[in-house]
Parts: C-alpha cells; sequence; structure tokens
C-alpha cells in the first residue's frame, strides 16, 4: 500500500474519531493556500499602517509648510520695503552728489547686474512651494542685488564725505533745500506747451502749485539781489549765493527782502502768489550755476515735493 498522510479531526471524545486522507500534494496546496492568505493580511496590514504614518507626516508637513510660506511672504515684503528705502536713499544720493559737485552716479553702474552662479539647489526648494509668487531663487538673487547697492551707497557716501568736509561755506551756499514746505509740482524743468500760446518751450525752473500766501523760502545763503516786478514773470528776488550758484523767484504777492539784503537758508523771503502771466497761485523757481540754468530737483537731498 502507498503511504498517506493523514490528517485526524477528533469532533467528540466519546466517539470514535472521523478520518480524512489528504495526500501529500494537497498538504501542500493548502499549505500554499494558507501562505498566500497570510502574505495578503500582512500586505494589507503594512499598507494600512503606512497609510496612517503617511497621513500623519504630511498633516506635519502641511503644518510646517505653512509656516515657512509665511516666513517667505514676510521675507519679500521686508526686501520690497528695503528696495523702497534704497531707492530714496539713491534719489537723495545724487542730490548730494551735485550739492558736492561730484559727478552722479551713471544708471549701468547702479544696476550692477545679479552675476553670480546659478544654484540648482534653490530650483529644488522653488519646487516645494505650490505658490508661482513664491521663489527662493528670486529672494537670494534679489538679496545679492540689496547687498551690492547697500555697498554701492556706503562707498558713495564716504566720497561724498570727502568731497565736502572741508568745504563749508560753500555748501551754505549751494541751494540745497525746497523753496516751499507744502505744494505740488504742476510743472517740471524741460521742454513743455506754454499755457497761454500752447508753444512747445522749454521750461527753466519748475511751478510749485500752492495756495497764495505760502511761505517761500531761501534756498541758500547769499545776498539778494534784485527785487523787481514784470509782466511775464510778477513779483521776483534773484539772489546770489556766491560760487557761481544765483536762484529765481517769481509770481509772488509779497516780497518781504529788498536789495542788498544778506539771507540765510530757510529764511522766509517772500509769499506764493498769482502775479504776472500766471493761471493759478504757483511759486516759479530756478537756479542757475554759473548763468546755466539746472534742474531744481537735482538739488533737493532734503526731500522731493509730491
Amino acid at each position: 500500500m502507498k503511504r498517506q498522510s493523514k490528517i485526524v479531526l477528533v469532533w467528540n471524545t466519546k466517539k470514535s474519531p472521523k478520518l480524512f486522507s489528504l495526500s501529500r500534494r494537497q498538504i501542500v496546496g493548502l499549505g500554499t493556500l494558507t501562505a498566500i492568505l497570510l502574505g495578503i493580511i500582512v500586505i494589507i496590514g503594512i499598507n494600512v499602517f503606512s497609510d496612517i504614518v503617511y497621513h500623519s507626516k504630511v498633516i506635519r508637513l502641511r503644518k510646517n509648510n505653512s509656516k515657512l510660506v509665511g516666513t517667505v511672504y514676510d521675507l519679500k515684503s521686508r526686501i520690497q520695503q528695503m528696495e523702497s528705502e534704497i531707492k530714496v536713499l539713491a534719489e537723495k544720493d545724487q542730490a548730494l552728489r551735485t550739492y558736492a559737485d561730484l559727478p552722479v552716479i551713471d544708471k549701468d553702474i547702479r544696476k550692477l547686474g545679479i552675476g553670480g552662479k546659478y544654484n540648482i539647489h534653490d530650483d529644488e526648494i522653488d519646487k516645494l512651494f505650490t505658490d508661482d509668487n513664491i521663489k527662493i531663487s528670486s529672494l537670494v538673487n534679489d538679496l545679492d542685488r540689496l547687498t551690492r547697492e547697500i555697498k554701492l551707497e556706503r562707498i558713495s557716501y564716504e566720497e561724498i564725505y570727502n568731497a565736502v568736509k572741508h568745504r563749508s561755506p560753500q555748501i551754505k551756499s549751494t541751494p540745497s533745500i525746497r523753496p516751499l514746505n507744502t505744494g505740488f509740482i504742476s510743472d517740471g524743468y524741460g521742454y513743455r506747451r506754454d499755457p497761454f500760446s500752447g508753444i512747445r518751450q522749454f521750461h527753466y525752473g519748475i511751478d510749485i502749485s500752492a495756495p497764495s500766501g505760502t511761505p517761500v523760502y531761501a534756498t541758500a545763503d547769499g545776498v539778494v539781489r534784485s527785487t523787481n516786478s514784470s509782466r511775464t514773470y510778477g513779483k521776483i528776488i534773484k539772489i546770489d549765493h556766491g560760487y557761481g550758484y544765483a536762484t529765481f523767484y517769481a509770481h509772488l504777492s509779497k516780497m518781504i527782502v529788498k536789495p542788498g539784503d544778506v539771507v540765510k537758508r530757510g529764511q522766509k523771503i517772500a509769499e506764493v502768489g498769482c502775479t504776472g502771466r500766471s493761471t493759478a497761485s504757483h511759486l516759479h523757481y530756478e537756479i542757475r550755476q554759473f548763468g546755466i540754468n539746472k534742474n531744481p530737483l537735482d538739488y533737493y537731498f532734503t526731500g522731493y515735493i509730491h
């Protein structure tokens, strides 16, 4: 007789056991099926556990990413604020360099360029953010550019300081403040259409609109050269500041100084009016250096009229 493997199942100890005969192939098949079922159970268990761990990590990552996005937005806002402040410094730097008889820094030099090597890691970090407005690589470039601009301004201010530290009398005689503490520029320096004739003409100063009676101040130390009137400019004051500088104030309603008076920077000399050839109350202001008209906006290192 062939040898058989048997499994004995005892249903009740008081009765005779029931015997079932299984071949070796059946036993192997049953074992294999059992192993497969156990494997499936283990795989399902691992997947369930992995999903639990994954979702837990996703929640933590989303929380951390939210904090990171907030930090990056705050950094971006601070960079934009720094850019605005550096722009103001650059404008004042231009006025100060004019004030110190130094050449204005060329625009191409101010741009400086970003330069440097592109960092692949920055691009990889950018992929962590779904918001297209957030680019770590762009922020890195902005910080690099701001660092260069700040360094340029520091060098420029050192040059200005060295140029003016031994020239106190000349500095006091150089126009450098606004002639009004209020008002806005209604016409700038350069070509414009004449408001009366419509003909395109060069405007040799700036027109600052302000209410009649607004105080007008001397923009540098000097001596009043003349106070007179004309059909075009109305009441006029001309001040000689020395070192080639002279200023011109027109369309005045009232003149407080007279020829020969010595004036100081910031001293009230007149009041705004609408005299002469004028459509509204305003001050016409000019700066001349050795008889050549200059743009007054280049001499406002204490601020600009809006």
